[in-house]
C-alpha cells in the first residue's frame, strides 16, 4: 500500500510517497515528519468522517495513517 504526506509551504503543496512495505521509505517520512514539529508545523490525519485529527510521530502508524496533511501553525492557533 502507499501512503500520501501533503507538505503545505512557502513553494505550493508538496506531495511526498511511502511504500507501506519499504522501512526505507517509510524512514524518509518520518524524518519529514520530525522535521514537522521540529518547526511548529501541525500533521494531520482524515478521520473515517471526514474530518481532521492532528497526528504525532510517536503515534502514527504508517500503515494506518496513510493520507497526511502537513499546514503551518497559524498565529494565535
Amino acid at each position: 500500500m502507499t501512503g500520501t504526506m501533503h507538505v503545505a509551504d512557502h513553494q505550493g503543496d508538496t506531495t511526498h510517497t511511502w511504500d507501506t512495505t519499504d522501512p526505507a521509505t517509510v524512514r524518509e517520512i518520518e524524518e519529514l515528519f520530525r522535521e514537522a514539529q521540529a518547526t511548529g508545523r501541525l500533521v494531520y490525519r482524515q478521520t473515517g468522517d471526514g474530518r481532521g485529527e492532528q497526528v504525532r510521530l510517536a503515534s502514527w502508524n504508517p500503515e494506518e495513517d496513510t493520507e497526511l496533511f502537513v499546514a503551518p501553525r497559524l498565529a494565535g492557533g
